[in-house]
C-alpha cells in the first residue's frame, strides 16, 4: 500500500469539520470568533489547573472559496498552535482577498514537534516518518479542497519546526510534491534576512528548531551572520510561548516576553534583526510593542522582525 493510499484510509483526518465561505469579510470574521472561543477554552483550562497544549482544540478546515478567483489557491496546513494557523489563514484572506481560493487545515492533532525532535535526534526514525506522514496527509486533503481539479496550488507548512521534517514531507507526497508549489517558511525567511543584509540577526526558535538546526544551517549556507541562544536564554523563550500565547495568557506572555527580550539587550550584543522563528513569537512581539516596558517596545520597534509567515505569504 502506497503512502497515498493509507492517508485516503485515515478517517480521522477526513472526519473533520468543514466551514465554507464566499467572501474574504466573513472569513476574517469567523477567524475572529474563533480566537475568541480559543481564548475561553484556554481560560477555562487554565481556571482548572490544566496545561493549555495545541492538541486540546479538534481537527477543522476553513475554506475561502470566491466567485472568480484570478489566482492559483492556497492551502495552509495550522493548528501548531491553533491561533497562530487562525491569524496565518487571515492574514491570507487580507492580502489575497478574494481573489483566490485558500483553504486552512488545522491539524491540530500533530504531535509536538520539539518534543518529536529532542526525543529522536534524528529525522530518519519511525516517529519521524510518521509526523512526516501525518503532515503530508494534511497537506493532500488541504489540497483536494482548495483545488479539487488538480489545478496548480502553493502551498505552506505554518509550523516553522515542522521544517524539519520537510524533505520527508516532500518524499510522501511524491508526484504531488512537483505539481504543487511548496513554499518554505525557512528558505522565504532565509531570503529576506540576506536582503535585509544585517549585520547580525538573533534567531529565535523553539528548542527542537535549534536543536534540528532548521534556520541555522541555511543561514551559515547563505553567508548570514547570526547568534542563537544561549541553553538558559532558549529556556525562557519556551516560557514565552507555551505559558504566554500557546496558553494564551496575556498577562504571563508580557511578563516573560519582558524578561526575555530585557535578557537579551543586556548582552549588548549589535542586533539589527530578529528572525521570529516560532509561529507564536510574532504574536508576542506585536504584544510587546504594546505593553511590553518601554525599553522592550522601543528594542523590537528599532530592530527588523522577520516574520516567516508574512515572508511565505509573500511568495504565494
Amino acid at each position: 500500500m502506497n503512502p497515498a493510499s493509507q492517508f485516503e484510509l485515515e478517517p480521522q483526518v477526513f472526519a473533520a469539520p468543514v466551514q465554507r465561505f464566499q467572501h474574504y469579510e466573513e472569513a476574517i470574521q469567523t477567524m475572529a470568533g474563533y480566537q475568541a472561543a480559543l481564548c475561553a477554552d484556554a481560560f477555562l483550562r487554565r481556571s482548572n489547573g490544566l496545561t493549555v497544549t495545541d492538541q486540546d482544540q479538534p481537527d477543522e478546515v476553513f475554506c475561502l472559496f470566491p466567485d472568480l478567483p484570478n489566482r492559483a489557491p492556497l492551502a495552509i496546513i495550522g493548528g501548531m498552535g491553533p491561533l497562530a494557523g487562525a491569524l496565518a489563514f487571515r492574514q491570507a484572506c487580507m492580502r489575497f482577498q478574494d481573489s483566490r481560493s485558500i483553504v486552512l487545515f488545522q491539524a491540530c492533532s500533530m504531535p509536538d514537534r520539539s518534543t518529536v525532535i529532542l526525543g529522536e535526534g534524528s529525522p530518519d526514525t519511525a516517529l519521524c516518518h510518521e509526523v512526516a506522514f501525518k503532515l503530508a496527509g494534511g497537506v493532500r486533503l488541504a489540497l483536494t479542497l482548495a483545488a479539487p481539479a488538480g489545478q496548480p496550488a502553493s502551498c505552506i507548512l505554518a509550523c516553522n519546526s515542522a521544517h524539519y521534517f520537510w524533505q520527508l514531507v516532500v518524499n510522501e507526497l511524491g508526484n504531488l510534491a512537483e505539481q504543487v508549489k511548496m513554499i518554505s517558511l525557512v528558505e522565504s525567511s532565509v531570503d529576506a534576512l540576506r536582503s535585509l543584509s544585517c549585520r547580525k540577526a538573533l534567531l529565535l526558535t523553539t528548542e527542537g528548531a535549534q536543536t534540528g538546526k532548521v534556520f541555522s544551517a541555511p543561514c551559515c549556507d547563505s553567508g548570514i551572520a547570526f547568534d542563537e541562544p544561549s541553553p538558559a536564554l532558549n529556556h525562557l523563550l519556551m516560557r514565552t510561548v507555551f505559558e504566554g500565547i500557546k496558553s494564551m495568557d496575556e498577562r504571563r506572555a508580557v511578563e516573560i516576553g519582558n524578561e526575555l527580550f530585557e535578557t537579551i539587550m543586556r548582552s549588548e550584543q549589535d542586533y539589527d534583526c530578529v528572525l521570529a522563528g516560532c509561529t507564536e513569537l510574532p504574536l508576542t512581539i506585536d504584544l510587546l510593542k504594546l505593553k511590553g516596558s518601554p525599553e522592550v517596545a522601543a528594542f523590537l520597534s528599532r530592530v527588523k522582525i522577520v516574520n516567516p509567515i508574512e515572508e511565505a505569504l509573500r511568495h504565494a
